[in-house]
């Protein structure tokens, strides 16, 4: 058994002067004792009500910290409704003691209601908490757990009785059945009024309900201005939020978190307390994310729920605007894609977001594609209609391999950005007889495709009907044909590996004597004026370093090339520009 003491030093009022005039100065609950069932029953109640409506307004000033041993905060009573348990910590309500169904306490309860008539279970409904004298209640046994298994069949979640009077407590057969049945029983003091419980618990009932409306109000209204501003999914998400106290994540339709916001308590191993509720984003009934709130050791209320599904609304509003302007992105070449490869693209928080919603990462790594049709610019109608048909195979293969589609156009040019690895998957099934595709190296971030897309622009006059050249495949062919840039990218390839050494100088001038010395380590040695010996420890340096033979043909070839570069352009200095 435990007895709920006061909270606080105030006492409630004495009894209003119309129930007291009823009950006799000697006796509280005294004769006539018709007069006062019906006064509970009717009269008593209605004046409660028409007190309650009074003061509404002063229960809505009362939202600051209910006291309490949990002294939960102003927003947490808000997002849930009262508790049994927070009834009990009224004034009106201190000294009642819990002498069955204490579980019960945890119960949501939607009013509460005085009657003192043989069968009251007729005017109870679920959620409420019945009040009585005992002045009509059962003696026997039997009616007696007749009488609960009706109140408890009707919803009532408590039972309180004025004590001591005409029972001095609650029989121990009645506290076990109302175990049994999951049925709060509450001890009142007998001195304590009904007019004046009922008023405390409807007026705090009032007001949270109110708590309850101001606040969803306050979630619509901040949840619609932040669309209206433009906020990205990451404000959103802090804003929900900041709303609820809770972990917020904004999810695409593969579960990957793109937007969060941890809440303080939770910090950042929010995601390990649970899988968290989920309230799926859906554009033309088709789920495209989620909004999940991921610290959930503490119930959801239904104020919580209704925020994550209006975020969801907001956030299917903003995705639907994204895809619609990536559409008429598509329609006028991928403007997106374009500034991605000219490096005009400004990496803003915003810019940023809409280059994850369509599927780009802004530090992946990329290479460039060019598919570059055989047509004479202006092209034609027909040039322009096979355009049309290689980007919707592009798109098609793409979307195949759950590859995001970039892609933009140009002229006879159609330009794919594709991540590291996967070039070749997009082109496997592309029939290149009528165009030449120019593939770029990989690299890394928004700097990187910047770079990919020059170096693919770069084998243009390389490029032929029908074939697949990699820049990589084309540095020496363009070495050969002039190409200053091929060359100076030929040398620093080449000798880069001996150069980064600690010795690299020593080397690099040894390495260049052996070519000139037509690959004669006496000779170089001669030359050097240092012991053969030494030629050949240098050698093989150089050889480990740059991971190649020097008794290699091939090898050898590009060295003797590389040394007939130098001279020509150096005028026989031996610096490797």
């Amino acid at each position: 058994m435990s007895c709920r003491t006061a909270r606080s030093s105030s006492r409630i009022a004495s009894c209003p002067a119309n129930l007291r005039a009823t009950r006799g100065a000697s006796r509280p609950y005294g004769a006539p004792l018709p007069s006062v069932t019906t006064n509970y029953s009717h009269h008593g109640v209605g004046i409660v009500s028409a007190r309650c409506r009074a003061k509404l307004g002063a229960a809505r000033r009362q939202m600051a910290v209910r006291p309490g041993k949990d002294n939960c905060t102003a927003w947490e009573m808000a997002s849930r409704q009262m508790k049994l348990r927070e009834v009990l910590e009224l004034p009106s309500l201190a000294g009642t003691c819990v002498v069955a169904g204490a579980p019960g306490l945890e119960r949501d309860i939607r009013g509460i209601h005085a009657i003192d008539i043989p069968d009251p279970s007729l005017y109870v409904t679920a959620g409420q908490v019945l009040l009585t004298t005992g002045y009509a209640w059962p003696r026997e046994a039997e009616q007696q757990e007749r009488q609960l298994e009706l109140l408890a069949g009707r919803g009532l979640i408590g039972l309180g009785l004025a004590v001591p009077h005409f029972f001095d407590r609650f029989p121990d057969q009645t506290r076990a059945i109302a175990d049994g049945l999951g049925l709060t029983l509450l001890e009142i003091p007998w001195e304590v009024p009904f007019a004046e419980i009922v008023e405390d618990v409807h007026r705090s009932i009032l007001a949270e309900q109110y708590r309850v409306i101001e606040r969803s109000e306050r979630i619509h209204r901040e949840l619609t201005s932040a669309a209206s501003e433009g906020a990205t999914l990451a404000e959103l998400a802090r804003t929900v939020g900041q709303l609820i106290n809770r972990s917020v994540e904004f999810e695409d339709a593969e579960g990957r978190t793109i937007a969060s916001s941890r809440s303080v308590q939770s910090g950042n191993d929010a995601k390990a307390q649970g899988s968290g509720f989920s309230s799926p984003i859906r554009i033309g009934g088709r789920v495209v994310g989620a909004v999940r709130i991921v610290d959930v050791e503490a119930p959801l209320s239904d104020l919580e729920h209704r925020a994550a599904e209006h975020a969801a609304l907001v956030a299917a509003l903003k995705i639907a605007h994204q895809r619609e302007l990536s559409v008429l992105e598509a329609r006028l070449g991928n403007a997106f894609v374009a500034a991605l490869l000219e490096g005009t693209f400004d990496p803003t928080p915003q810019a940023l977001e809409r280059a994850r919603l369509i599927g780009f990462e802004p530090e992946g790594v990329y290479a460039v594609s060019l598919f570059v049709l055989e047509e004479s610019l202006p092209i034609n109608r027909d040039a322009f209609l096979r355009r049309e048909r290689l980007v919707q195979q592009l798109r098609q293969r793409m979307e195949e391999l759950h590859l995001s589609p970039l892609i933009s156009v140009a002229h006879n040019q159609v330009a794919v950005v594709v991540p590291e690895g996967r070039v070749e998957d997009v082109q496997r099934r592309q029939k290149h007889a009528d165009l030449a595709v120019i593939v770029g190296r990989a690299h890394q971030g928004l700097a990187g495709i910047v770079e990919s897309y020059r170096e693919a622009q770069q084998l243009l006059p390389y490029r032929q009907r029908g074939e697949v050249r990699h820049f990589d495949d084309m540095v020496f062919p363009r070495v050969i044909l002039g190409d200053e840039e091929a060359r100076r990218l030929f040398l620093h390839r080449l000798f880069a590996p001996i150069v980064a050494d600690k010795h690299g100088e020593l080397l690099r001038e040894t390495l260049l004597s052996y070519v000139r010395c037509g690959f004669q380590i006496r000779e170089t040695a001669q030359r050097l004026v240092v012991h053969a010996n030494t030629v050949r420890y240098r050698l093989d340096r150089a050889s480990q370093l740059m991971e190649k033979s020097f008794d290699d043909p091939e090898m050898r070839f590009r060295l003797q090339f590389a040394v007939h570069l130098l001279d020509a352009a150096t005028n026989r200095t031996d610096t490797i520009l």
